[in-house]
């Protein structure tokens, strides 16, 4: 079994020599002997606990279990509470995905910047084929879980829940049971209770014959995957030079999930008839795929962008944006950069209170230094336009995130009490 594992690592190049890696542990038998291989093989680990809080006395056992377990191993332990339930009901996702959503977010956090060791198995990966089967997927679903995703690695990716179970019994090595893992009332559930039992019956090398099949998808997707990235980069938005249909699902795909959309058969079929012919499809609520000459684009229903007052004195904190303002005075412009004054304005300039909001159609700022006015838009680019904040008064802009501060309120050398403005976004763990 840790030869398996070992030899999993060096494969995929999950892990250099004593790297460290923080493990999700649940308390069950995957993340229980990932914990104690990992160890065994030398690796700095440390775990992480998410209690979904949604079985109780039986949750709150489950997280005791791994804090004394690790307590036992001598690995650091940490333990995350959420809410699933009110995730859940936010978000309209289900409790499994809403589970999923958190318990991710929580290793996250906790990981930084090392390597994240899930206990997913070759038994999971059969059982998520199968899933993916039944649904319609193509290569990229049968290829199933991935061995290794950005900073997630799986060293138990070749090994069967059998396996794990003999290795834990060998060594005397309790874990725990999730009660709703046994219960046939969900699809997973249904294919590992149900199906893989008979699948064994038809073929008793069930999990050898499927890791062939599986090493061999997984190649052909890889090859798509970077033949349909390489053409996308070198196409941009023209699909119509694009004429592998394997390929040009993939690109589609691709290009559609970084456009937020979520890639489906039906959106990918869609979008292939629109790039032979044309038009304009709802791929999405609120969002369109136009289609000329093979080129693709999106549209949007325009959505209102909220505008938050504040008072520039104070500044404040504003739907995931904060504003920091710092008195400067007495204030001496010749103690200062010229970059550094784009974000400086003169506090007797300062009149009311201003709003925080994103560009607003063609409006324009004349900035401090240029000598012109200019349309904001011009400014930034497309990206920026989305994302940076401009702060207005009655008169208009006065403060571009990223750009600089209107003439009229900016220092001069009369100027004898300033305010520092900082726009700070804040981190997605803390909203």
């Amino acid at each position: 079994m840790i030869e398996k594992v070992r030899a999993a690592i060096g494969r995929y190049k999950m892990l250099e020599d004593g790297e460290a890696a923080v493990v999700g542990l649940s308390g069950g038998a995957d993340s229980v002997s990932l914990l104690i291989l990992l160890s065994e093989l030398g690796y700095s680990v440390s775990a992480v606990h998410v209690n979904h809080r949604l079985r109780g006395a039986e949750s709150e056992h489950d997280e005791a279990f791994c804090r004394n377990l690790c307590k036992d191993l001598g690995v650091d332990f940490s333990a995350v509470s959420v809410d699933v339930l009110g995730h859940a009901e936010k978000t309209g996702k289900s409790i499994e995905l809403a589970a999923r959503d958190l318990r991710y977010e929580a290793l996250y956090s906790a990981a930084g910047k090392s390597k994240i060791a899930l206990a997913h198995t070759l038994s999971d990966c059969l059982e998520t084929s199968v899933f993916n089967l039944i649904r319609g997927a193509g290569v990229h679903g049968l290829a199933s879980i991935p061995p290794v995703r950005g900073q997630i690695i799986r060293p138990l990716i070749d090994c069967t829940r059998e396996e794990i179970e003999e290795y834990l019994k060998s060594k005397n090595q309790p874990y725990v049971t999730d009660s709703t893992n046994l219960e046939p009332d969900c699809s997973r559930n249904i294919i590992r209770l149900n199906v893989v039992p008979e699948l064994k019956k038809i073929t008793p090398g069930l999990y050898a014959s499927y890791l062939n099949s599986l090493n061999a998808v997984r190649e052909a997707d890889r090859y798509i995957e970077e033949k349909a990235a390489e053409l996308l980069n070198l196409h941009c938005e023209d699909f119509s030079g694009i004429s592998d249909d394997a390929v040009l699902s993939r690109a589609l795909a691709i290009y559609l999930q970084n456009n937020g959309v979520e890639p489906s058969y039906d959106r990918i079929s869609s979008a292939k008839s629109l790039i032979k012919f044309d038009g304009r499809i709802n791929i999405k609520k609120g969002v369109y795929l136009c289609s000329h000459a093979g080129r693709l684009s999106f549209e949007r229903d325009a959505v209102p962008e909220p505008e938050y007052r504040f008072d520039m004195h104070l500044g404040g904190d504003f739907g995931g944006v904060k504003i920091y303002v710092t008195k400067l005075s007495p204030f001496d412009i010749s103690h200062y950069q010229k970059k550094e004054l784009r974000y400086i304005v003169d506090e007797s300039e300062i009149c009311g209170e201003y709003t925080l909001r994103k560009v607003i159609g063609g409006e324009k700022i004349r900035l401090a230094g240029r000598g012109m006015t200019q349309e904001i838009k011009k400014l930034l680019s497309p990206d920026e336009r989305k994302s940076n904040y401009i702060i207005a008064d009655s008169l208009g802009a006065v403060f571009v995130e990223g750009v600089g501060v209107s003439e009229r309120i900016s220092c001069t050398d009369k100027t004898t009490s300033a305010l520092k403005i900082d726009i700070i976004r804040r981190e997605k763990n803390d909203l």
